[in-house]
């Protein structure tokens, strides 16, 4: 008798544990979005005011036109971008038979913070700062890709698969290699559409008519041409690390009249430069510089990742692409100085 009474209480008690462990989980999920903190504290947990979701942004502009703007933009999506359209067979941009699987796997691994319909507003979006991409603007910070290109294919499996350092977004290594490249297909697949649908709007906007979709369509489709889209960084091998070129990295970075990356990152890259207080992204939310020393990088530690870093720049960012304007030599040794920061 005491032993069926003592493993009744230890289930009673376990029952008790799991249950308040749930609500504790689930708990700042189910809280109302916050308001933005006036002191700018709690970067990415804040209500942007120019992030606004596509449909509430359509409804702003709905009444300027005769006929239902998001109608037509929708009737334009489908005709274009619908799972059965032979337009989206025939525009050889995708890999057709993964788009339902990557759908699937998106929904289960990432839909959570990046929403359903890839807007970056998932249900724990509120909650992550830096906050989700939102794919459907048709930017992705980390890519091979000369500044403002969209990204390859390869761009996203890695960030997938190593996830991004210093951020809620996590890697997916123990995801098989076949799921993994479903996802990149999908994610591709609503950039894309999302972006043809943003173009339609501010096109519609900016014309005050409704624009041939044939039109808008052969603008998308030609930014994510292969054509367009292919890896240009490193351009050049890695020179030797000496300290003839960490020395010349220092100078560069802490010299206005070089890269002057210490007006942002410091003069030691700690992220406390004099502007580092200074700074949103382009949907609106405050973020402040990398601090290098600390040798934590979202798209990888690698000299080359640094490198394409440095060299591209980081969209939607304030962090501008230095190709054209730094040799390459010169992005390498300020590679090996950066590595230098977080060696000491």
């Amino acid at each position: 008798m005491r032993a069926r009474r003592s493993n009744r209480g230890q289930a009673l008690v376990a029952g008790i544990f799991w249950v308040a462990g749930i609500v504790i989980f689930f708990t700042p999920f189910l809280r109302p979005q916050q308001a933005p903190d006036p002191e700018g504290n709690d970067p990415g947990r804040a209500v942007s005011e120019i992030d606004i979701p596509f449909e509430e942004d359509v409804g702003y502009f709905e009444e300027d036109f005769d006929e239902p703007l998001g109608e037509a933009i929708a009737a334009a999506s489908e005709e274009w971008f619908g799972l059965e359209s032979d337009k989206l067979r025939e525009c050889g941009l995708f890999e057709i038979e993964r788009i339902e699987a990557g759908r699937r796997a998106y929904d289960l691994y990432c839909a959570g913070c990046h929403g359903s319909t890839g807007d970056g507003a998932g249900p724990a979006a509120r909650h992550l700062g830096p906050r989700p991409r939102n794919f459907r603007k048709g930017v992705f910070k980390f890519t091979s890709t000369p500044s403002g290109v969209p990204p390859q294919r390869r761009d996203l499996f890695q960030t997938i698969t190593r996830g991004l350092a210093g951020s809620s977004m996590p890697e997916f290594r123990l995801l098989s290699e076949e799921r993994r490249w479903d996802i990149v297909e999908y994610v591709r697949y609503i950039a894309i559409r999302g972006f043809f649908e943003q173009t339609m709007l501010d096109w519609a906007w900016e014309e005050e008519e409704i624009p041939d979709p044939e039109e808008v369509a052969e603008v998308v489709l030609g930014r994510w041409s292969p054509d367009n889209v292919k890896s240009v960084y490193p351009p050049i091998a890695e020179i030797p690390r000496t300290a003839e070129s960490v020395a010349r990295g220092k100078e560069l970075f802490q010299s206005a009249s070089g890269a002057n990356c210490a007006a942002c990152h410091g003069q030691y890259g700690r992220g406390d430069g004099p502007t580092a207080n200074d700074y949103n992204d382009d949907w609106g939310y405050p973020l402040r510089p990398r601090n290098l020393a600390a040798g934590v990088f979202r798209a990888g530690s690698e000299p080359a990742d640094l490198y394409r870093s440095i060299a591209t720049g980081i969209n939607g960012t304030p962090m501008p692409s230095y190709a054209g304007s730094i040799e390459p030599e010169d992005i390498w040794s300020l590679v090996h100085f950066i590595q230098s920061l977080s060696e000491e």
